[in-house]
């Protein structure tokens, strides 16, 4: 179990983010529960199938379909949304967003009018976006709690369709813990959707802890130890690696392809800088950036699959203590990444 504890608004600054991209699925191929035609069960849960945008609360485990993309860098999740009725709409699934999005051309079909301008949480090149309020949203056929959404140009990942928003942190830890399987395309949510905070609440995880049966039985590969800092605004999800014999805290985020470190960071660990430039796209941007070879790394004490790490500045002063990004070219290299929000604790698994 994680401690939790009050935390001032100062570590908000000073607790990794993670990035955001934003994508669209089907709201009709819906699974809620564990009962999935064509796959292996996942314990604890009752089935419901729905179509178009009907979508309704669950009040106990709930086993979603996703679309994986692939990528030249790794392997995105996308799922189905639902905006007052109207979609589907693809939305990126990134543990890493500390706030979901929505792109402004969804916003102004929805007809939905910006508000206020908020600041951004994650590996961004905006620091501050716009928001809007949606009150009836879903996803995957799960009914979501009315929220504000923040408005951004979010960079296109993978195969059509285009993305039209984020799926991000804020939403997936009121439902306690998730799963996303990338072998069998699913996202596990472990519970019904709780009331998110109503200030700042800081989670360190256990040395020593199991995963939720109710998100399947699976082999574990790496367990590690996670900072997660909740608050209105956004949550943070951050893993503490170990590279060229320190530790970062690198941002938790299945919204980015590949892996990467803050310029400066790269630079002072001397990492050997690589002659290809790589990808890179995040909130507000897209493009190529220089890389730097990981080396051996570790997380949890585990080895990490070596990796070309792109070097890119973060916008923010929220952010000013993010130093990088563990994106999914890790979390999906054993098949599956689990991450428990409320006893802050990462499982990378197979099976």
């Amino acid at each position: 179990m994680g401690q939790r504890t009050r935390c001032a608004v100062a570590a908000l600054a000073r607790l990794v983010a993670g990035s955001v991209v934003a994508a669209s699925f089907t709201c009709g191929s819906i699974i809620v529960g564990t009962s999935v035609i064509g796959s292996a069960p996942t314990a604890g849960a009752a089935t419901l199938r729905s179509s178009a945008c009907a979508a309704r609360s669950v009040s106990g485990p709930a086993e979603l379909k996703l679309d994986i993309r692939d990528t030249p860098a790794g392997k995105l999740p996308t799922v189905s949304v639902c905006v007052d009725g109207r979609g589907p709409f693809t939305f990126l699934v990134s543990t890493g967003a500390g706030s979901s999005v929505i792109t402004p051309s969804l916003a102004h079909l929805l007809g939905l009018h910006e508000g206020s301008t908020r600041a951004v949480r994650g590996v961004t090149c905006v620091a501050a976006a716009p928001s809007v309020e949606v009150k009836s949203w879903s996803v995957a056929g799960v009914k979501l709690a009315a929220q504000r959404l923040l408005v951004a140009q979010v960079a296109k990942a993978g195969s059509s369709p285009s993305l039209s928003g984020v799926i991000g942190s804020d939403v997936l830890s009121r439902f306690g813990a998730v799963r996303i399987d990338y072998k069998t395309s699913r996202l596990v949510l472990l519970g019904k959707e709780l009331a998110g905070p109503r200030g700042n609440v800081y989670v360190l995880g256990a040395r020593s802890a199991a995963p939720p049966l109710a998100l399947g039985k699976s082999t574990i590969k790496v367990s590690a130890v996670l900072r997660v800092l909740e608050s209105p605004e956004g949550t943070i999800v951050a893993a503490p690696v170990k590279i060229a014999g320190r530790t970062e805290q690198l941002s938790v985020d299945s919204g980015s392809a590949g892996s990467g470190l803050v310029p400066t960071v790269a630079r002072s660990l001397k990492l050997k800088a690589s002659a290809a430039k790589v990808a890179f796209s995040g909130l507000g941007c897209t493009g190529t950036t220089p890389a730097y070879a990981s080396g051996v790394w570790l997380l949890g004490g585990s080895p990490l699959p070596g990796s070309l790490l792109a070097a890119h500045a973060i916008s923010g002063s929220l952010n000013s203590g993010l130093q990088g990004i563990l994106g999914s070219n890790v979390l999906a290299a054993d098949g599956s990444v689990i991450v428990d929000y409320k006893g802050a604790h990462l499982w990378l698994t197979s099976g």
